[in-house]
């Protein structure tokens, strides 16, 4: 058979080398930490999920970069782009009768036809926290706890949060006569940038101009601290009730999180829309210094769950971007991974060593010491050279002499010390090894 040459994955998707992946883990390690210290239960959604799951309200930007299948029976699927879709959809099938609140995480690889480019990937992994069952902002606040602890943890100085409220921006466009679906389009436009497209579709469709001026009003306001801006954006809506409604929402929300967030971080950006339609209320995107693409977001949606056939549960979430942040750590930061060696290598030099070293590696790592086995014909020279330069302390060296006196030769690498220690003494070559960790 003819040699298949090649050598790279598919273009926007990346092979995970062992010193990226110890990064990548401390990074995962650092969101598992936070489902354990916050309560939120483990899950897992299937990486394929029907086509109408994201059709329904997760916004033209990610309709337009799904990968979209048919299978062979004509079913339209596609690789999941994000996650809160199909979490909503298991809190409306399998979960929807457990007690609320009911408190999720999940670690997920998504998928997105995007144009490959720093920080954004066709196959990345998320790490996300979803809340149901509250409308209250306490739940909005834990969520932006959640992910401050994260990057707190994470020794990511400088980060701040880009804060926005969708509810503000839909009350404006219901008391401008816009429906629901040009509201989506209206709000992904903005958040595309494309702001003048934005206010000339709502233009386009609102029956009552005035509200439309607001809104211009509102989005043209420069960022500022959220606790200083929230109150002027407030007096701006005098003539719409479910406006400042919404306005005295964000501004609970921020209020409540300045007790456990520096409020200095937390900026208020009255023009910020998010893509997904899914959005009822509070939206952020998290940034750090030298990265100029978020590394989290999230935000409150109120009807996910009823849109997929299950009784009225509120949401709020997040998803923290692994792959982003792991770009960020090693390129914007210079944060380097590494991949811990073991703690004892085992040289059998001779044929005749092969069973007992299979046996004294077997029961080192019984008592959780990392070992590995010689498995090529090195010489003992090479042997050493190569620990020595992976970092590896302990050898343990089985020639012929070893084999006919039933015993171990233990060489401490860094002390450049050795001792022969009987087989029936193994007992003693652990406690050394343990004493040296």
């Amino acid at each position: 058979m003819s040699p298949i040459r090649i050598i790279e994955p598919p273009r926007g998707m990346d092979d995970i080398l062992p010193e990226d992946f110890d990064l990548i883990n401390q990074i995962i390690q650092a969101v598992r930490k936070l489902f354990k210290l916050y309560g939120y239960c483990e899950i897992e959604t299937p990486p394929v999920e029907y086509y109408e799951i994201f059709a329904a309200k997760s916004g033209e930007e990610i309709l337009e970069h799904m990968y979209v299948f048919t299978d062979r029976h004509n079913r339209r699927l596609v690789l999941r782009p994000e996650m809160t879709a199909p979490v909503a959809r298991l809190v409306a099938g399998k979960l929807s009768r457990r007690p609320l609140p009911l408190r999720l995480g999940y670690i997920a690889d998504c998928y997105r036809l995007d144009e490959p480019q720093w920080g954004r990937r066709r196959r990345f992994y998320h790490g996300g926290f979803e809340l149901f069952g509250s409308r209250e902002p306490i739940a909005d606040v834990e969520i932006l706890q959640v992910v401050s602890e994260f990057f707190r943890n994470l020794n990511i100085a400088g980060y701040s949060f880009k804060i926005g409220h969708v509810g503000i921006h839909r009350s404006l466009m219901d008391e401008a006569g816009i429906n629901e679906d040009e509201q989506d389009r209206i709000l992904s436009l903005i958040d595309r940038g494309r702001v003048d497209d934005a206010i000339e579709l709502a233009r386009k469709n609102a029956k009552d101009s005035a509200p439309l001026k607001t809104m211009e009003e509102l989005i043209s306001l420069r960022p500022d601290k959220a606790g200083k801006i929230i109150t002027n954006v407030i007096n701006m809506m005098d003539r719409y009730e479910k406006v400042r409604s919404a306005a005295f929402n964000l501004l609970e929300i921020v209020e409540l999180a300045s007790k456990v967030i520096d409020d200095d971080i937390l900026i208020y950006h009255p023009g910020f829309s998010r893509g997904l339609g899914y959005y009822t209320g509070l939206i952020f995107e998290v940034y750090g210094p030298l990265a100029d693409i978020a590394l989290a977001g999230g935000g409150r949606y109120d009807k996910l769950v009823e849109l997929f056939g299950g009784r009225p549960i509120p949401g709020v979430g997040a998803a923290i971007g692994i792959t982003r942040v792991y770009q960020y750590l090693s390129d914007r930061l210079g944060r380097v991974g590494k991949t811990p060696p073991p703690e004892v290598h085992i040289a059998p030099l001779t044929k005749n060593a092969w069973s007992i070293s299979l046996l004294v590696s077997r029961r080192l790592r019984e008592e959780g010491i990392a070992t590995e086995v010689e498995v090529s014909s090195k010489n003992i020279s090479d042997i050493i050279k190569t620990c020595e330069r992976r970092g590896i302390r302990f050898l343990v060296i089985l020639g012929d002499r070893e084999v006919e006196q039933s015993q171990i030769t233990l060489r401490d690498l860094d002390k450049r010390e050795q001792i022969n220690i009987p087989i029936v003494e193994i007992e003693r070559a652990i406690r050394i090894i343990k004493e040296g960790k």
